[in-house]
Parts: C-alpha cells; structure tokens; sequence
C-alpha cells in the first residue's frame, strides 16, 4: 500500500497527496522550483524576496493583514520556507476547509500586487 500519490493534471501541474483519514487537519502545500540554487549574482536573493512579497497583498485580499485574518478565520496557521531548490508555501487547518486553504495560497501565488511601495520596505528590512 502506497500512503502518497502523485497525479499530472492536464495542465502538468503535479498534485501529491497522503490521505490519512484518521486525522482531521490538512496541510495545503504548494512548491515552487524557486530556490538559491537557481540564481545568479545578479538575482541573488530573489526567490526569498518574492516569498515575502506573496503575503503581501492580492485584489481580493489587499493587505497581509487581510490575508492573515482570513486564515485565522479558519483556525489556521500558514507560513512560507524558501530553501535552495525550492520555495514552498502552506496552510495547515481543519480538513473542512481545505478549499478555503487553496484558494487563499493560489490567490496569494497568483494575484499578489507586488505594491511598489511594499518593495521598497521589504528591499529596506533586508
């Protein structure tokens, strides 16, 4: 018996998944080939940068704030790692709104607004 599975959506997206019905949380996880391994002395830095930059804001959720809340909403947690091949992102919460959790991780990695003037504060605090 395998305890994880992989599927290639159409799109080649690839979805791993471990089902354990004994438990009722989730952890929704998207990665990304983003990592230090990947950058040159020209973007060094700019896999770290843009995980800051994703929680930042999106349209349907202007501010990390807004982005927050809503995960608490959901007794959540969420967070971000970036690591030298990967970057990956997370929310872990009740299994009864995993949906919840997906939307909100492909609206960050989708949709965030890279505010220029979130860049400039990010870019000071490094």
């Amino acid at each position: 018996m395998n305890v994880f599975h992989r599927d290639t959506l159409d799109n080649g997206l690839r979805v791993l998944r471990a089902d354990m019905p004994q438990v009722q949380s989730v952890t929704c996880m998207i990665m990304l080939a983003a990592g230090s391994r990947y950058e040159t002395r020209d973007t060094n830095g700019i896999a770290h940068f843009a995980e800051h930059m994703f929680f930042k804001g999106t349209e349907r959720r202007p501010t990390a704030r807004e982005i927050g809340m809503e995960v608490d909403s959901l007794g959540g947690e969420f967070n971000a790692f970036t690591s030298k091949e990967y970057t990956g992102y997370y929310v872990r919460c009740a299994a009864d709104y995993r949906d919840r959790a997906l939307d909100v991780l492909v609206d960050m990695l989708r949709n965030s607004k890279f505010d220029p003037e979130e860049e400039w504060r990010e870019k000071l605090a490094a």
